[in-house]
């Protein structure tokens, strides 16, 4: 795979301290958080943005977890109604940018047409949405399916409960994020996506067999070990990282929560898990694939 394509797939999954040993080795998507000044366990979970719906299995332990638990926090509001028009408004490209400023008449007309082939949707329909946007909707072609939403399974679980929810960042911070990336640079990546679309496919199933597998370390290693990540790393990752933690402890002290966020930010010596273990909380992983599902 190019090393565009690595970088891609490092800006949709995410996803130097003396503490190493406290870095989780274990393979779970699913981990208590309790002690120190908790009056009850609170649980991590890592979602995925690309599975088939046949591979979402909400299990009796993450359902087990999850009922036992008064609110539900994700990366951002998903039970906002207008959520859907807030991100269209967000995923247009700033001063009047279109396609056709990021292309040569004749790299336009083959993405265009590639595009055609792989999504039936064309360049043309996307011609002012930032690169990043259409990332996903050639994703989508190469898994084969429409995927299901960890999101909106939680939400709708949540809504159900009449739980209060809300977001780690808002969906202004997280857009921004996205702008820090050049649009020329999204625009290759694109294109190196849609003109490899076997090793797009490839790579998608390697990270569906890593998170069928909880592996969240080596999860952690593939979308942060190539080095065209290196400029991206903080502000994509640690940072977000970073500035969770505060409001994780917050809401935690306050009731039991259910946060669920990418399970690129779980592992590595900057991930949420890591980070929590050094403020004095103990973080142990459950499995939660090993049962049937309900």
């Amino acid at each position: 795979m190019t090393k565009l394509i690595q970088l891609t797939f490092f800006l949709l999954f995410c996803l130097q301290t003396p503490l190493k040993a406290q870095i989780p080795t274990e393979k779970a998507i699913l981990w208590e958080v309790s002690g120190k000044d908790l009056p009850k366990s609170s649980y991590l979970f890592g979602t995925f943005h690309l599975l088939c719906p046949d591979d979402l299995q909400v299990s009796s332990t993450i359902k087990e977890k999850f009922d036992s638990s008064k609110q539900l926090y994700l990366e951002i509001d998903f039970s906002d109604p207008n959520i859907g028009m807030k991100m269209m408004q967000m995923m247009q490209m700033r001063n009047d940018s279109t396609f056709h400023d990021l292309y040569d008449s004749l790299t336009y007309a083959q993405i265009n047409d590639t595009l055609e082939k792989h999504t039936h949707m064309g360049l043309d329909m996307f011609n002012k949405i930032k690169p990043f946007g259409l990332y996903s909707v050639v994703m989508m072609s190469a898994l084969g399916c429409q995927p299901a939403s960890w999101e909106l399974t939680l939400v709708k679980m949540a809504k159900e409960k009449g739980w209060k929810m809300n977001g780690l960042e808002t969906l202004e911070s997280q857009a921004a994020i996205f702008d820090t990336v050049p649009y020329l640079l999204q625009a290759e990546q694109l294109k190196e996506m849609a003109f490899n679309m076997d090793s797009t496919k490839q790579e998608i199933n390697k990270l569906i067999k890593l998170y069928k597998e909880q592996d969240i370390n080596t999860m952690h290693e593939k979308i942060t070990s190539d080095p065209l990540t290196e400029n991206y790393l903080d502000i994509m990752l640690y940072n977000r990282n970073a500035n969770w933690i505060s409001t994780i402890i917050k809401q935690a002290q306050t009731t039991s929560t259910f946060f669920a966020f990418g399970a690129g930010h779980l592992g590595g010596e900057k991930g949420v898990i890591n980070l929590l273990r050094r403020r004095g909380y103990t973080v142990r992983p459950i499995n939660p694939l090993d049962d049937k599902s309900n």
